[in-house]
């Protein structure tokens, strides 16, 4: 969930996965390898979450929004999850 000119963090979860977001979501998660992404930002607050499962070896993405651009899952275990622009109401 980022753009451009959008701060991320990086946080790691279960199993050695790490999520590369922006600093403005709140994730949830377990030793299990259950994981929510919830945003937090005056934009997009309240939105769907975006829930991913993974394991030893594997990644799934099990359930995702509107408001991301991209979720993606490379091979040194790093999910990198992008937030489409803002958009304006005219």
């Amino acid at each position: 969930m980022t753009t451009e000119n959008e701060a991320i963090k990086t946080q790691t979860v279960a199993y050695g996965w790490q999520l590369v977001l922006p600093v403005n979501t709140i994730v949830m998660d377990n030793d299990q390898g259950n994981i929510a992404i919830g945003d937090t930002s005056d934009n997009f607050k309240g939105g769907p979450v975006i829930m991913l499962k993974v394991g030893e070896n594997e990644a799934t993405v099990e359930a995702s929004g509107y408001f991301e651009e991209g979720i993606s899952i490379t091979l040194d275990k790093k999910i990198i999850i992008k937030r489409r622009a803002d958009f304006e109401d005219n």
